[in-house]
């Protein structure tokens, strides 16, 4: 099964481009940076604030920029390749996240986002190799994202068994990463481990509130363990809460 959306980190715009923007605020800009290098900071926190809003064009305006002011900004490419991919625009995205990544290669940040473009471009090994630079980096404040990429970018190539290890090490990194818990036990029940999957399961809905996907989970969980009565229960209550999900309109088509 195709995962139908990068997580976390990624539903890959919006969580990223969050992360791109969290990562340097105002008082990280240095004194001592060149007049250019200084400019191009901030319209890369100007333009990222753009992007985050949807505004394409006065994103495209202020990185644009941000690159004249200092064309050997990593950050400044790594910026501009998010607003490349979120246009469609793939070459260009990728030309951008390799400069980004020859001009700062510890930057975990930018390994992550771009090991998540090429997995989702379907480039598997490509994509685990920038992904598991980023997660071996020991200052990467957030290694548990880079991990649950690898682990849905294994999935998404059929690699169960590997995609499960990977998603072990993102909870192990972050045992209150949520998705990487609903994804472990997607994973789980499809390599025929639904008490493991269950497992993986009951802690995702300990630190987050249900969704249709962990619901309709839940139901086959159930179905694979013999459990009619939990899985009517999972089914009652992804019927009752999100009558309009994809979720329940699969479930209505299996039960007609």
């Amino acid at each position: 099964m195709i995962p139908r959306s990068w997580p976390l980190v990624l539903l890959f715009a919006a969580a990223m481009l969050s992360g791109c923007v969290s990562s340097l605020p105002p008082s990280s800009i240095k004194d001592d940076a060149s007049e250019g290098a200084r400019a191009a900071q901030v319209n890369v926190q100007l333009g990222l604030g753009y992007l985050q809003r949807g505004q394409k064009q006065a994103a495209h305006e202020k990185l644009t920029r941000a690159l004249e002011h200092d064309p050997d900004s990593a950050l400044a490419h790594h910026a501009y390749a998010l607003l490349q991919d979120v246009l469609g625009e793939t070459a260009e995205a990728e030309r951008h996240f390799r400069r980004a990544v020859e001009l700062d290669p510890k930057d975990s940040e930018a390994l992550n986002n771009f090991g998540a473009f090429l997995c989702r471009q379907q480039r598997t090994d490509e994509g685990v190799s920038m992904l598991e630079r980023a997660a071996a980096n020991p200052l990467y404040a957030t290694p548990e994202f880079a991990w649950s990429n690898i682990g849905q970018c294994r999935r998404q190539a059929g690699q169960l068994t590997e995609a499960e290890a990977a998603l072990g090490k993102a909870v192990q990194a972050n045992g209150r990463h949520a998705s990487a818990w609903l994804q472990l036990s997607e994973v789980r029940l499809e390599l025929g481990q639904p008490i493991k999957a269950n497992t993986s399961l009951q802690r995702f809905h300990e630190l987050a509130s249900q969704t249709p996907a962990s619901l309709w989970l839940g139901s086959r969980i159930e179905s694979a363990l013999g459990h009619r009565d939990a899985r009517a229960h999972y089914e009652l209550l992804l019927r009752g809460k999100f009558p309009e999900s994809d979720e329940a309109r699969r479930l209505g088509e299996m039960q007609r």
